[in-house]
């Protein structure tokens, strides 16, 4: 199974499928997601014992907008920009970006 964020539905699923006494597994084999990505969901969102779909969502929502970007410096983007132009290969442009002390762009 590839990664997949939970959605809002399968939130309240899982507290639906916890009160009917099932494991991990089969909570995860209904809902087509790792049995791990169960576990770890109930390890960050159970309060005091209990599972609780609408704080997760919150909480989730929360961390992806601040979850850290990817970005990439205009000073960078300005010399793969300049390579590209030189007609140099992305291994040329990695190489000599790391000689002259920009992060390394891997190609």
């Amino acid at each position: 199974m590839s990664y997949k964020q939970l959605i809002e539905g399968q939130r309240y699923q899982i507290q639906a499928y916890l009160s009917q006494h099932l494991s991990y597994r089969e909570i995860g084999r209904r809902l087509n997601v790792s049995h791990s990505s169960i576990s770890r969901e109930l390890r960050r969102h159970t309060i005091n014992g209990t599972y609780e779909p609408n704080v997760a969502q919150r909480r989730a929502q929360h961390r992806r907008r601040c979850a850290a970007k990817n970005q990439i410096s205009q000073k960078t983007i300005n010399y793969v920009e300049f390579g590209l132009s030189l007609k140099w290969s992305p291994e040329q442009i990695s190489g000599v970006s790391r000689l002259v002390g920009l992060p390394v762009v891997r190609p």
